[in-house]
């Protein structure tokens, strides 16, 4: 196969590293550097989920959307403010190909034609689905805070976009918003996990908004009792006939015969009418009217051995019209098309591939073809190289014929791993490439990694653990992000064993992001396990054992068990030194570790010897604007001042303010926890007006990035009531002590030392 031929020369992918830098835990007042996105200037939401067009893809609709005249005079309604008849949210449920997304076009052309506001959401995936929401909100200017909670797929995100959307002035005219291809429902839902029917996910509507669903599932339990299901159906005879002969109008067919057998032939299904149709028009047409088309069809010429029945396998009759098409083209001197195709296939449909991912296996002349008969769709790219679609019904027919034979899902793999290899995690400017590249990781994962060799998985796996990193570092930590991520790649290795180090790897990976997530004890109790694996099958010494151990410590030191993290610290310490060597990038991560665990404890002074050592080092190796080097310094800062030498402390912490808004952006958490450190030294200092100031403007952004149970920003209110105290504020200081311990015996629990530290602040404001 020439496909495969061109691509075997294609490097290997080279083993992306991922440090003990990328998986560190942020307690308390813990810093991190990583979730900057690209430097200097951007807003809160710029290293949030990676925003995605919303705009209707309206050249895919046709010139008349026929057979639908009784669908389409019912969704007329819907632009009728207040109008009685029509729900709120609707969903069009139908086979694939049955031109679901083509009346969803429709009505968003009729809602634009009127002056309204159309969104158009892909949720094929979840990632998907927030990038689409993200662009919504933007688009009406909403506050930072719902965009950082539709980014992090928090538990309340979908009710706080509804309640925003509801609060839009009431003359706002009514907007239409299509979630397309929600062929998985729990997409939709509140928890990911279950399904819409409860009514407090995604699928809503009311007030100044219209929801319509495009999907496969047609059951009303899926969806609710408050949304109206339509099943839509394949065209009667005559309204098909009528698609084939409106798209190739220049086919003769005096008395309509041919175009209606052509039709029935094709079981009415419009997406194969459209190939067909296309097929007759392109100037790589074998066939040039429809009763030809129609015997190809019967004769078994696209090499198909059984035919279906008309009506019993739509998607295979929608198959053998593409198949048609590629045999033509094979005719016509364009023999890797049909390679082409299947290759696209293997990737997330209707999710951009961009051409760069494709790199030797493309071809020019098999992509245009493959254009112009309407298989694939070219998306354009400022500045740069079209990206590439195809209907979802085309992937599917596709993958199901390269179960067996994998050589094609194989090169895909390959082709992922090599741009994943590419990559770093670590460089921001690396990280809206993840985003692209994301999708199409986790297609592979859920469809071909059952059939693939025990090689290529690997890759697969390897690649997977780099994307589920990246959407950590970039901000995704909740469950339809890197955890989401995480567990379809334990899925797809286990059959590899429990003790295969791949499969080791992966719940290792899984268990940082329940960290992320703030599920500490789960996440100690896995990492427990996975350290006896690491330890019986790769030995004390490896990386990834030690690795293990770090995290470990991490969920405990989480926890508020500090004592007992410091131990460990040392002793894992000893044994990076003595494996991985004293200036290791792991070794440096935890000697900073090491200094949290000590100076919450109350040794200050210790910390600040420990940062300070881990810095020399940094800014020696890795140079003085690496996202660790302030890492490091911030810390340096902040336990100098807690050691109580304040006036070296704000000569170091306004030095280290202007580097990190320099490096990673004025409104970065870094750079606005380094603030807050520089205002609590002010304060030490006795410069409490100036103080306050700062941490009241500190806090304004903070409440705008930070989710409320972020232990920064509690750390930062709690600071401000103390200054508030020290000013003799005290009715001011009580409410924000008592807010604080709210929310740190809500998320921390009430014996953790943070809570217990704010409850005696309390007691001695009260005496």
């Amino acid at each position: 196969m020439d496909l495969l031929t061109a691509a075997a020369s294609l490097a290997g992918v080279a083993a992306l590293g991922v440090g003990a830098w990328q998986l560190r835990v942020a307690v308390l007042d813990r810093r991190d550097a990583r979730r900057v996105r690209s430097g200097p200037g951007r807003s809160p939401s710029a290293y949030s989920t990676g925003a995605l067009p919303v705009a209707a893809p309206y050249g895919r609709l046709p010139v008349e959307v026929l057979g639908r005249d009784g669908l389409k005079a019912e969704l007329r309604s819907a632009l009728r403010r207040g109008g009685r008849r029509t729900p709120d949210a609707l969903v069009l449920a139908g086979m694939g190909g049955v031109g679901k997304s083509t009346v969803a076009l429709w009505l968003a052309a009729e809602f634009r034609r009127r002056g309204r506001s159309v969104w158009w959401v892909n949720v094929a995936d979840s990632v998907s689905l927030r990038g689409g929401i993200v662009e919504i909100l933007r688009r009406l200017d909403a506050p930072e805070s719902l965009l950082r909670e539709v980014s992090d797929a928090e538990p309340t995100a979908a009710d706080r976009f509804w309640l925003f959307l509801a609060e839009r002035p009431a003359g706002s005219r009514k907007a239409l918003l299509v979630f397309d291809n929600a062929d998985v429902p729990a997409v939709l839902a509140a928890d990911g996990k279950s399904t819409p029917a409860d009514g407090a996910g995604w699928v809503r509507g009311g007030g100044n908004v219209f929801t319509l669903v495009t999907t496969r599932v047609g059951d009303p339990q899926v969806w609710g009792r408050g949304v109206r299901v339509v099943p839509l159906k394949v065209l009667d005879d005559v309204a098909a006939a009528a698609v084939l002969r409106g798209t190739a109008p220049d086919i003769p067919d005096p008395d309509g015969r041919e175009a209606l057998e052509l039709a029935r032939r094709l079981g009415g299904l419009p997406l194969a009418l459209q190939l067909a149709a296309v097929h007759l028009t392109s100037p790589f047409a074998r066939w040039h009217t429809f009763a030809d088309y129609r015997r190809a069809l019967d004769s078994g010429q696209a090499g198909v051995a059984e035919l279906p029945t008309a009506r019993s396998d739509a998607r295979a009759t929608v198959s053998r019209t593409w198949e048609l098409s590629l045999d033509a083209l094979a005719d016509q001197g364009v023999e890797r098309a049909r390679e082409m195709l299947y290759l696209l296939a293997c990737f997330a449909p209707t999710t951009p591939i961009p051409m760069a991912l494709l790199g030797p296996a493309v071809t020019e002349s098999s992509l245009r073809a493959l254009a112009e008969l309407a298989l694939i769709e070219a998306v354009p790219v400022p500045g740069g190289l079209p990206d590439l679609t195809l209907h979802p019904v085309v992937a599917d027919t596709c993958r199901a014929r390269m179960t067996e034979d994998t050589s094609i899902p194989e090169l895909a793999v390959g082709l992922v791993s090599d741009a994943a290899g590419a990559l770093d995690v670590e460089r921001p400017a690396d990280w809206p490439q993840w985003e692209r590249l994301i999708p199409h990781v986790e297609a592979l994962l859920l469809w071909a990694a059952p059939h693939l060799g025990e090689p290529a998985l690997l890759r697969l796996s390897d690649a997977a653990g780099s994307a589920v990193y990246s959407l950590w570092l970039i901000g995704n930590k909740e469950g339809a992000g890197g955890a989401e991520m995480a567990r379809v790649r334990l899925a797809a290795v286990s059959r590899l064993g429990n003790r295969h180090p791949e499969v080791i790897e992966a719940r290792h990976t899984l268990g940082v992001t329940m960290v992320s997530r703030g599920r500490f004890r789960e996440a100690e109790d896995l990492f427990r396990a996975t350290l006896e694996d690491r330890r019986s099958v790769l030995g004390d010494a490896d990386p990834g054992t030690l690795l293990t151990r770090d995290q470990l410590i991490g969920a405990i030191l989480a926890q508020g068990r500090y004592g007992e993290a410091e131990q460990m610290y040392r002793d894992l310490i000893a044994d990076q030194e003595a494996f991985l060597g004293p200036e290791h990038n792991d070794t440096l991560t935890t000697i900073v570790d090491l200094a949290w665990s000590v100076g919450v404890q109350g040794d200050a002074e210790e910390a600040a010897s420990l940062c300070r050592r881990a810095l020399e080092i940094d800014r020696r190796v890795l140079g003085e604007e690496h996202p660790r080097t302030l890492d490091a310094w911030a810390d340096l800062a902040h336990w100098t001042n807690e050691g109580g030498a304040h006036q070296d402390a704000e000569d170091m912490g306004t030095e280290v303010v202007d580097a990190v808004s320099r490096v990673l952006g004025a409104e970065h958490p870094l750079t606005l926890t380094i603030r807050a450190t520089l205002a609590r030294t002010r304060a030490a200092l006795g410069r409490t007006a100036e103080a306050e100031s700062m941490l009241r403007d500190v806090l304004a952004t903070m409440e705008q990035v930070l989710s409320d149970s972020d232990a920064r920003l509690l750390t930062t209110r709690r600071d401000l009531a103390n200054v508030l105290t020290a000013q003799g504020h005290s009715h001011q200081a009580d409410r924000i002590y008592r807010q604080v311990l709210h929310l740190q015996q809500r998320y921390l629990g009430p014996a953790h030392p943070e809570t217990l530290k704010t409850d005696h602040l309390i007691a001695l404001h009260t005496r």
